[in-house]
């Protein structure tokens, strides 16, 4: 009986040590697309097999129904208590994106006229708001 109990008690802590070994930080995103941090902590877009969808860091971001759409470049520290809490406002040199998540189209580089007519084809909103997201911790 002893033994059973050390058996079952050995193999539960190897299954502990092998479910946290593994975790990483991210955002899921629909499709298999993710947010997560690169080594220097800044948020980068990844597809489910970790390849790099786009060059650069994401500043901000929103996702509508299955498309991701957002800004590139650093996250603005601004003097409150979250990043993420007001809606991000690029300047004149500011360069978005749109994924299509379902076919993976990438629309990338665009400036905020062409981010917003690409915006209004795919029937979103032209309001729609991208803010920061959470800094990684």
């Amino acid at each position: 009986m002893i033994r059973v109990v050390a058996i079952l008690g050995s193999l539960l802590v190897a299954l502990s040590a092998c479910a946290g070994g593994g975790a990483r930080e991210v955002i899921a995103l629909p499709n298999g697309y993710y947010l997560q941090p690169d080594q220097k902590r800044q948020t980068e877009l990844v597809k489910r097999d970790g390849h790099r969808v786009l060059p650069g860091t994401i500043a901000a971001y929103s996702v509508s129904g299955q498309i991701v759409a957002g800004a590139l470049g650093s996250a603005p520290s601004a003097g409150h208590s979250y990043a993420n809490d007001l809606p991000f406002h690029g300047g004149s040199d500011t360069r978005y994106f749109i994924l299509d998540t379902r076919d993976g189209r990438l629309d990338k580089d665009l400036d905020a006229t062409a981010w917003h007519q690409r915006l209004n084809e795919l029937g979103e909103p032209g309001s729609l708001e991208i803010y920061p997201p959470l800094a990684w911790q």
